[in-house]
């Protein structure tokens, strides 16, 4: 099961290098042109392709341990926090608002609820 968050977690990393060169560009020009972003999207080829791939295998293992609509909500909440650890250390342009930490906090706790929910019934019925 650790294994199928390991991939989410590279997923999710690799699919923020197009997103980040085109933060750059915009940063440059002060607008992203559709050359611009086709050049991103040519140089960023393999890197895409291995997040792809990192994509389908994350569900296509995890599939065996959670509901495909968990598996989804877990890529949004792995998505918010490579979002703040980009927004954090590249991008630090930007501060991080309070409700986001809280959000992120709370996404974190229930991931956890449901990861060991599991474990957390049984624990429950025997105490």
């Amino acid at each position: 099961m650790l294994a199928c968050f390991a991939w989410l977690l590279m997923a999710t990393i690799f699919v923020q290098v197009p997103n980040l060169l085109g933060v750059h560009e915009q940063h440059k020009d002060g607008l992203v042109s559709v050359m611009d972003a086709t050049k991103i999207a040519f140089f960023t080829i393999p890197i895409t392709f291995i997040a792809t791939a990192g994509f389908a295998l994350y569900y296509g293992r995890a599939e065996q341990y959670f509901s495909y609509p968990a598996m989804v909500i877990y890529a949004h909440i792995a998505a918010l926090m490579v979002g703040i650890v980009i927004q954090v250390l590249f991008l630090k342009s930007k501060e991080i608002n309070v409700l986001e930490w809280v959000g992120l906090a709370i996404a974190l706790l229930g991931l956890v609820l449901s990861v060991y929910s599991k474990a957390i019934l049984v624990w429950f019925k025997s105490g």
